[in-house]
């Protein structure tokens, strides 16, 4: 089993952690866990054969989070990395 750090820009532990793990869990057959670190925005993905590293990121820019009062999507992670209009804010 190998391990990968991966930082989310803009990912919350608390908040989107859950949500996260499964995506990466549910979308890719080699990972094996997730484990939240204390790093901010950081996760450990413990995986199996090559890694996926940009599968892994764009999955978790695209994932859906629930918080304590219901189902929110991650801010414009995907939009902030190409620097879309949504940056700025």
């Amino acid at each position: 089993m190998r391990i990968c750090r991966i930082t989310v820009p803009g990912l919350s532990i608390r908040r989107d952690f859950e949500a996260a793990r499964l995506r990466l869990l549910e979308d890719f057959p080699n990972v094996q866990e997730v484990v939240a670190t204390t790093a901010p925005a950081t996760l450990l993905v413990l995986y199996s054969g090559a890694d996926e590293v940009d599968g892994w990121l764009d999955s978790l820019l695209d994932s859906v989070a629930t918080g304590h009062d219901g189902v929110r999507i991650l801010p414009s992670l995907r939009d902030r990395r190409r620097g879309g209009a949504d940056s700025a804010a």
